[in-house]
């Protein structure tokens, strides 16, 4: 006799994801999606449980990569063809926004003051401080659009979603933003709500929530450090 239609739906899916191996985000993620459709199903079908309740997911290392060497980095940036990811790149670097949030950035939501993020990753709306140097940075992407900040003609959506790959990915600059960050005294909740994460306290979640203008000298001490450090760059430090 056969295997039962749910044993060979496990070995299915194990052997998918053992596949995938060389990349164990990617499989664990799959797999998730894979779980997270089935189990939808479920409520609707008279499905067994998901099979991928057999599965020994792979452990993940963290990506921590920062920039370190600023000279390497400008050096790669300014070797980038498309001028709109040589600004797309330096806008992350100096806001710590996710690559999401900045790509699909409109020109309605940049203010003078602040950029406002309707809908986020955790869910709610976010408003992050700006200061100049913001505001120099983006320059040159005004009147390339009138919609989008990055504009993309080849992009379904009209928007930058694929910038040209550099030894740095997007997120490495939003880890470099909170580095530097904290490395110029900033405490640990202020760099935290400059990111737009979620307060792990009651308090932090429920009454402390600092203004746009409370928020600006952290902002600007961040810029002030990234421009020096870029500056002894320039100065061929």
């Amino acid at each position: 006799m056969g295997l039962p239609l749910d044993e060979i739906s496990k070995s299915m899916v194990a052997a998918r994801h053992r596949s995938m191996a060389k990349v164990p985000s990617a499989a664990n993620h799959t797999l998730k999606y894979f779980r997270s459709v089935w189990n939808h199903a479920r409520r609707t079908y008279d499905l067994p449980e998901s099979p991928t309740v057999a599965i020994e997911w792979f452990d993940e290392k963290p990506d921590g990569r920062i920039i370190e060497d600023f000279a390497a980095w400008k050096r790669e940036v300014d070797g980038i063809f498309n001028p709109i990811h040589q600004v797309f790149y330096e806008f992350i670097l100096f806001t710590g926004l996710r690559k999401s949030e900045a790509f699909a950035l409109e020109w309605s939501d940049v203010h003078e003051d602040h950029i406002h993020l309707p809908m986020t990753k955790n869910g709610r709306s976010f408003d992050l401080p700006i200061v100049q140097v913001h505001h120099e940075i983006l320059a040159p992407m005004r009147g390339l659009s009138r919609q989008w900040v990055f504009p993309s003609p080849k992009s379904p959506s009209g928007y930058l979603t694929s910038p040209e790959r550099m030894a740095w990915p997007p997120h490495a600059h939003r880890r470099t933003y909170a580095t530097v960050a904290i490395e110029a005294g900033l405490l640990e909740e202020i760099v935290g709500r400059l990111l737009n994460h979620t307060p792990l306290s009651i308090t932090g979640q429920r009454y402390a929530k600092p203004s746009l203008d409370a928020l600006r000298p952290a902002m600007q001490t961040v810029c002030d450090e990234l421009s020096a450090r870029l500056g002894k760059v320039g100065n061929g430090e």
